[in-house]
């Protein structure tokens, strides 16, 4: 197929996909840098599609990294 897909931009009449909605700033989120990388995710309809891979990568690193972090308030806890 050699035709292009258009039918996600605004106004062509035709139904498209939609964006999901972000979570909402101060949400049910418990730690904070995961809420932190989780607002990242409102500036990924801005961005062109082409970046679209890289900054969910970039996201899925970040959230890697802050899952990963040793919580302070456990610290001592078995």
């Amino acid at each position: 197929m050699t035709e292009l897909n258009t039918f996600l931009e605004t106004g062509s009449g035709r139904p498209g996909a939609g964006w999901p909605a972000a979570p909402a700033a101060g949400s049910a989120v418990a730690d904070a840098s995961v809420a932190a990388v989780l607002e990242r995710l409102a500036d990924i309809p801005g961005l062109p599609v082409a970046g679209h891979a890289d900054a969910y990568s970039a996201l899925h690193d970040a959230l890697l990294h802050a899952l990963n972090e040793e919580d302070p308030s456990t610290a001592g806890d078995a």
